[in-house]
């Protein structure tokens, strides 16, 4: 695979401190994570988590078009979409859009990178007429309140007219059907958790966390809150249909004897670990008035409960699929 190379991107990252911690500058407090080293290395971690839990699925749905068209909003790192082109779409041409510009200096060549504000009330700049659009752990990082224009403009922005296909799949001119056109796919994770079993703890940390970071996000009015039912009205609303949902459970720590969800598990607990601090800081700082050491606190706890293997924990993967349908 080819290497486009962006090593005249800028050397230093635009932004600043707070917290102890390195957040971006540019639409600044929009995004309120850091985007810091460490922080981009738990990018990268979460996406081995979630190719062992989707069981290396990067996306729902096969793409039978040639030289498909993907636009992956909120890419982070990139490694979701860089994953895509080296591996599964190499005719592809595949957009990764973030607010900040942490993507790597060396990428596929079918990739194109975008710093974009998702927010912004056009989306002029972005790949249009798309097979796929993509968003992964997007919820915290829209306003509420926008969530329902940003559905309305990815709709516009989805592959409308489908294509035709030959009896074998191939794009043919005779023995034609019509495949239907694009489709919008959502990843997120619920982080209430729940358990297995009925060895609860008495006052669970991991929930105790969970509750004062969903209420610190709500306090920016960018909600992480998983609500299927609200996220099906919206897709709908904006002309979605087919709308799908799959759950995956994820396991804090490799209880079972199953190796293959102990290795899951194992991921998922890294990820949620060395997050917690960087998801609590701000949220939980400037609006529930907590002290970095009640953070780090909260966090030892919350690290020491999710080891114990007689406490069967999970949270859960919400997998939202939709589709356009041709006109």
């Amino acid at each position: 695979m080819a290497l486009r190379d962006l090593r005249d991107a800028p050397e230093f990252i635009q932004g600043f401190w707070k917290h102890t911690r390195f957040y971006g500058d540019w639409r600044r407090d929009k995004y309120q994570f850091p985007i810091d080293k460490e922080e981009t290395n738990r990018y990268d971690i979460f996406h081995k988590f979630f190719l062992l839990a989707r069981r290396e699925h990067v996306f729902t749905h096969p793409i039978p078009r040639p030289n498909p068209r993907v636009l992956d909003l909120g890419t982070g790192t990139g490694i979701w979409a860089i994953n895509v082109a080296e591996n599964y779409l190499r005719d592809g041409h595949i957009m990764a859009v973030d607010l900040n510009k942490i993507q790597p200096p060396l990428i596929p060549r079918n990739v194109e990178t975008l710093q974009f504000d998702l927010e912004e009330p056009s989306w002029e700049p972005l790949l249009k007429d798309c097979d796929l659009i993509h968003m992964r752990l997007l919820l915290g990082s829209i306003h509420d309140s926008l969530w329902p224009s940003t559905y309305r403009k990815a709709f516009e922005y989805v592959l409308s007219h489908g294509y035709e296909t030959g009896a074998q799949g191939g794009i043919a001119d005779v023995d034609r059907h019509t495949m239907p056109g694009g489709y919008i796919e959502q990843v997120e994770i619920n982080w209430l958790p729940d358990w297995h079993g009925t060895d609860i703890p008495e006052h669970s940390f991991l929930m105790e966390w969970a509750q004062k970071y969903l209420q610190g996000m709500d306090g920016f009015h960018r909600s992480a809150r998983v609500d299927t039912s609200n996220v099906k009205a919206m897709m709908e609303a904006a002309g979605y249909v087919n709308f799908e949902e799959r759950l995956i459970r994820c396991y804090v720590n490799p209880w079972s004897r199953n190796a293959e969800e102990r290795r899951v598990a194992q991921w998922f607990n890294l990820c949620l670990i060395d997050g917690v601090q960087a998801m609590s800081l701000a949220p939980m700082i400037e609006n529930l008035g907590m002290t970095i050491e009640q953070i780090n606190e909260l966090q030892d706890a919350v690290k020491s409960e999710c080891c114990k293997l007689r406490y069967h924990a999970f949270c859960t993967m919400h997998i939202w699929t939709a589709m356009r349908p041709t006109r």
